[in-house]
C-alpha cells in the first residue's frame, strides 16, 4: 500500500530513515570559502554531479559531516543531483543529504536506485511552478524495499562489490584527467615530447595501479 505497487511475497517496505544512516550538511559560512585549498574541502550541490571540489573552508566542523567513499549524496535545491562520492576528507555543505549504509541494512547502491525515481519525479513536479526544494519531510516519506534475508545477503555482496569498482574507476579517471591537463600544455609548447608524455602517463598509471588501454 505504501508504494502502490506489487512486490514479491516475503519482502518488506521500510522508511529510508529507518534503514539507512542519513546526515544533512553543515551550514558553512560562504565568507570563509577560499580557492587556496586552505582548510577542509566543502562539497556543495554543484559539486555532487561531477565529484569535484570548488572551495575549502577554515571553519571548524564536526566529524559527522565528513564524507566517505561510496556515500550517496543528494542535492536538495534546484536540481536534485544524486551521485556516489569518491573523494576522501571532504565535508558536506547545507542543503545536501548524505546517505550511508548501516551495518545491518541494505547497500548505498540499492537505496539509491530505489529512491532516485521518486526524487526525480518530485523535482519535475515542483520545478513547474517554482524553484525546486527537497524538504526533510520529502526525505522522511521515501521508502525502500527489503528482500528476504537470504536474497538480501546475496544482493548486498553484489552491490558492495559493484560500488567499490565504480568508486575506484571514478578515482582513477580523475587522476588521469588531472595528469592530462598537466601534460597537455607542455606538449603544446614543446616542453615535452609525445614519448615523454606517454612515459609519464605510464609511470603514474603503474603507481596508481590503473589499467591503460593501448591505442
Amino acid at each position: 500500500e505504501e508504494l502502490k505497487r506489487v512486490i514479491p511475497e516475503g519482502w518488506e517496505v521500510k522508511p529510508l530513515t529507518e534503514e539507512m544512516d542519513l546526515q544533512y550538511g553543515f551550514p558553512f559560512s560562504t565568507k570563509l570559502f577560499n580557492e587556496d585549498e586552505n582548510g577542509v574541502p566543502v562539497i556543495r550541490i554543484r559539486d555532487i554531479q561531477n565529484g569535484t571540489i570548488s572551495y575549502h573552508s577554515t571553519e571548524d566542523v564536526d566529524e559527522k559531516y565528513r564524507l566517505y567513499k561510496g556515500d550517496v549524496l543528494v542535492g536538495m535545491d534546484g536540481n536534485f543531483h544524486i551521485n556516489y562520492w569518491n573523494l576522501e576528507n571532504c565535508y558536506l555543505n547545507q542543503r545536501c543529504l548524505r546517505i550511508r549504509s548501516k551495518s545491518d541494512s541494505i547497500t548505498e547502491m540499492q537505496a539509491r536506485y530505489m529512491i532516485e525515481p521518486y526524487i526525480k519525479a518530485s523535482e519535475k513536479y515542483v520545478s513547474r511552478t517554482t524553484v525546486a526544494h527537497l524538504s526533510a519531510r520529502d526525505v522522511n516519506d521515501l521508502k525502500v524495499i527489503i528482500g528476504h534475508s537470504e536474497l538480501q545477503e546475496k544482493a548486498n555482496q553484489f552491490f558492495n562489490s559493484t560500488l567499490k569498482k565504480i568508486v575506484s574507476n571514478r578515482d582513477q579517471n580523475q587522476k588521469l584527467a588531472a595528469l592530462r591537463d598537466w601534460l597537455l600544455p607542455m606538449l603544446m609548447n614543446g616542453q615535452v615530447t609525445v614519448g615523454e608524455a606517454k612515459e609519464q602517463l605510464g609511470m603514474v598509471a603503474e603507481e596508481e595501479n590503473i589499467y591503460l588501454k593501448h591505442s
